[in-house]
């Protein structure tokens, strides 16, 4: 028997079961299955498809569970819901090819997403996960709502030694991402308004956030010198990555430090600082953090995605002694969203000294990475683009004018198995943000050549 509504592919990284789902499901949704038709028993799919009765099983299983199919004693399957969607052409296959998509690996990988692995010390970090799981006392019960004390004491000590940032562990406060530490911060931080200055589109990650709370933006410009302060800023929040941003490479200079806490203090405001990669740092020793400046006035933010592990989601914040006596008052109405396991293990990590040997590794492996995929860009493109270093942000900027269109340059690249980290065009121009913490450092000069073949240019 043939059903022209089921299209399976044994070689696909999708379970066939959720195959069988997703293309059943699909058809009704379109009307290619209409209710009260009679799907075919378990054993005749499981035959005709060449699958195990298991497999249709399963799929029929969640099918009834959401109230797509109903199973009626004696009689087999029945389908149960309406079509939704008009659009009578196919569409089972779609679903699977952009969740394929999702998932494809890719030979070069420019993008953000992921880190070298191979610098990172799994054998020891699994080591210290495998020993929190050992401990079934420790972890069959709920983390605390702030973060584990553990690893609360590990960070003061880390982020007073790596970023000279000052505080005690009950005024900091754990979470799984930036995005999600913020989410809290506004939460507690009302009595400093509903308007957020920030440099637009710097953080859109972040922006997202503020505007999720109802918040506004008091739009600010920026130099070399990072963003400027003026008298049309209606706002007493403000948001900056003090070490350098995907704007420019260069941290905020001192004296634009002062003149950041000065307008903090004339205007009762607090200054969120987002130290995204600040302490990885290496053409010269990193800047210490805004917050050692101005401990009451800052909060600060820091995370782990390019230094240990982009999966392991921990972030943490500091808090002035102000917002973590409202936060202290409320926290008993907050669950952790971070693995209290890989909390605990990450204590570990920190105590023995590896995050810190990792880091001072780091710093040497990205200096040589920027070094080659500069090289590799200006000898490929350094006549048609200008070309440059976005250090904290572990990329490089490469600025293209061409008659092309983005779309056309992401595809030829995508086709040639390579992944492009951020991409944006403004005023007839293509910026394209490779990051190379992903790549292996010998397939720089490879990918880059491909790079050029792919776009033409």
């Amino acid at each position: 028997m043939l059903y022209d509504f089921l299209d399976i592919d044994k070689n696909s990284d999708i379970l066939l079961y959720e195959q069988i789902y997703i293309n059943i499901k699909t058809a009704i949704n379109y009307g290619k299955l209409c209710r009260g038709d009679k799907l075919p028993s378990i054993r005749r799919l499981s035959e005709d498809l060449d699958v195990s009765r298991t497999t249709v099983e399963k799929a029929y299983d969640q099918l009834c569970a959401e109230g797509y199919i109903n199973n009626l004693p004696k009689r087999g399957f029945f389908v149960e819901a309406e079509h939704y969607f008009n659009d009578s052409s196919e569409k089972t296959n779609s679903e699977i090819s952009s969740k394929k998509e999702h998932n494809k690996i890719y030979k070069y990988d420019f993008s953000s997403s992921s880190i070298d692995a191979q610098y990172i010390d799994i054998k020891f970090w699994k080591r210290c996960v495998k020993d929190i799981l050992d401990k079934q006392y420790i972890i069959s019960s709920y983390g605390l709502a702030q973060g584990e004390i553990s690893l609360r004491e590990a960070l003061c000590d880390y982020s007073r030694n790596v970023r000279e940032v000052s505080a005690d562990q009950d005024k900091i406060l754990v979470g799984a991402g930036t995005q999600t530490l913020l989410s809290v911060l506004l939460g507690i931080c009302g009595e400093y308004g509903k308007v957020v200055a920030i440099e637009k589109g710097f953080f859109p990650q972040g922006e997202q956030i503020f505007s999720d709370f109802g918040f506004k933006f008091s739009p600010l410009k920026a130099d070399k010198n990072g963003i400027i302060l003026d008298s049309d800023i209606k706002s007493r929040i403000l948001f900056v990555n003090s070490s350098g941003s995907i704007r420019g490479s260069s941290p905020i200079p001192i004296n634009k430090r002062m003149e950041i806490i000065r307008w903090a203090k004339k205007n009762d405001a607090i200054i969120i600082e987002d130290d995204f990669n600040g302490e990885l740092r290496y053409t010269s020793k990193p800047v210490p953090a805004l917050q050692g400046l101005c401990s009451e006035r800052v909060v600060y933010i820091g995370s782990f995605s390019k230094l240990l592990l982009p999966s392991v989601r921990i972030s943490y914040m500091v808090l002035p002694e102000r917002l973590a006596e409202i936060y202290s008052e409320r926290s008993h109405n907050y669950n952790q969203t971070s693995s209290k396991i890989e909390q605990l293990a990450l204590a570990e990590y920190i105590r023995s000294g590896r995050l810190e040997r990792q880091l001072r590794k780091l710093r040497k492996v990205y200096a040589i990475k920027s070094k080659i995929l500069l090289e590799s860009l200006k000898e490929a493109f350094g006549d048609i683009a200008i070309i440059e270093v976005i250090e904290t942000a572990l990329c490089v900027r490469i600025k293209l004018d061409t008659p092309q269109t983005m779309e056309q340059l992401k595809k030829k690249a995508e086709d040639n198995e390579i992944k492009l980290g951020k991409c944006r065009e403004k005023n007839g121009l293509k910026y394209f943000y490779l990051c190379f913490s992903g790549i292996e450092t010998e397939k720089i000069p490879d990918a880059v050549r491909h790079l050029k073949n792919a776009w033409k240019i």
